[in-house]
C-alpha cells in the first residue's frame, strides 16, 4: 500500500508535470508518449488533482475555444466508438395466396410475411 507521504511526493511530481505540458500548450498525451509516461496515468492523476482543488477547472471558454478548432479542423482528430447495426427489411405487405392443388383441391392461405413462404412449400412438398 503506497503511504500518505508517497502518494502526495507522486502528486506534487505530476502536478508539475501537468504544469509543464501546460506551458509547452502541448497536448498531455503528446506530452506523455515524449517524456516515456502513460497517458491514462496522468488523465488520472489530473482528475485526482482537480478532486482535490490543486488543478483548475476547465473554463467554458477553453471548452468553446476546443470545440471551435475542431470545427474549424485545426484540433486533433479523435475517433468515436461506432457500432454498425444490421440493415433492417421494410415491413412487407401481408401475402394472400390462392393455390390450386392437382387433385383439384383450393387452398386460400393469408400470410403475414413473405418469409412464411418457404415454410408453406415445403409442408406442401411432404409426402401423406
Amino acid at each position: 500500500m503506497v503511504s500518505g507521504e508517497d502518494r502526495e511526493a507522486k502528486a506534487a511530481q505530476w502536478l508539475q508535470r501537468l504544469q509543464e505540458a501546460a506551458a509547452l500548450k502541448e497536448s498531455l498525451v503528446d506530452y506523455c508518449r515524449r517524456r516515456g509516461f502513460k497517458p491514462g496515468e496522468a488523465y488520472q492523476w489530473k482528475r485526482n488533482l482537480r478532486s482535490a482543488g490543486r488543478w483548475p477547472e476547465p473554463s467554458s471558454e477553453a471548452a468553446n475555444t476546443n470545440r471551435l478548432a475542431m470545427v474549424a479542423g485545426t484540433a486533433s482528430p479523435r475517433f468515436a466508438r461506432v457500432r454498425i447495426a444490421p440493415e433492417q427489411r421494410a415491413v412487407s405487405a401481408p401475402l394472400h395466396l390462392q393455390l390450386h392443388l392437382a387433385n383439384g383441391r383450393r387452398v386460400e392461405l393469408l400470410l403475414s410475411d413473405e418469409g412464411q413462404l418457404p415454410r408453406v412449400l415445403e409442408l406442401l412438398e411432404e409426402p401423406l
